[in-house]
């Protein structure tokens, strides 16, 4: 069973409700739609948290990443051992936010970066505090000053990124 990726829909939303399809046989958690990004690409899969149950009841458990599994399903990895939501279960799955947010600046910068050095990009990373990108060139730039200059240029112009 294929997940919905409700990030494609809206990058920026925080929470939302679904429900639990599958547990993995590795203690994943399958959801029928995920706000969490799965690893993909050089970028780290979202983390965050997983909440089912009565307010005075609730269970919660830590979302360490996501990564994607088979048939187009995001799986939901688990940051300890613990009490999963059992299959058919209705939960609330909460991104953390600021990660989340740091890694789309990051990757919206390498972005930009392509632009200004536009060579075939042969590789990458993503993390909340810097990024990569490796490019097909067969010496390193020699001026690195006006690379940066034109990249803070693109970025003084608040261009929309959708």
């Amino acid at each position: 069973m294929t997940t919905t990726p409700l990030y494609l829909e809206d990058a920026y939303r925080r929470e939302a409700a679904t429900r639990v399809t599958q547990i993995t046989d590795e203690g994943g958690i399958v959801l029928d739609a995920s706000l969490f990004y799965p690893t993909s690409g050089g970028q780290p899969g979202d983390s965050g948290v997983v909440r089912w149950g009565l307010a005075e009841d609730e269970n919660a458990i830590e979302i360490a990443t996501t990564v994607k599994g088979s048939d187009g399903q995001i799986v939901l990895v688990p940051a300890e051992p613990s009490a999963l939501p059992p299959e058919g279960t209705l939960v609330r799955q909460e991104i953390a936010w600021d990660r989340r947010y740091k890694h789309m600046r990051v990757h919206t910068a390498l972005h930009l970066l392509s632009v200004v050095i536009p060579l075939p990009v042969t590789g990458g990373s993503i993390s909340p505090d810097k990024g990569r990108l490796d490019f097909d060139m067969p010496e390193a730039p020699e001026d690195r000053e006006e690379i940066e200059k034109t990249l803070n240029m693109l970025i003084d112009c608040d261009f929309a990124v959708n």
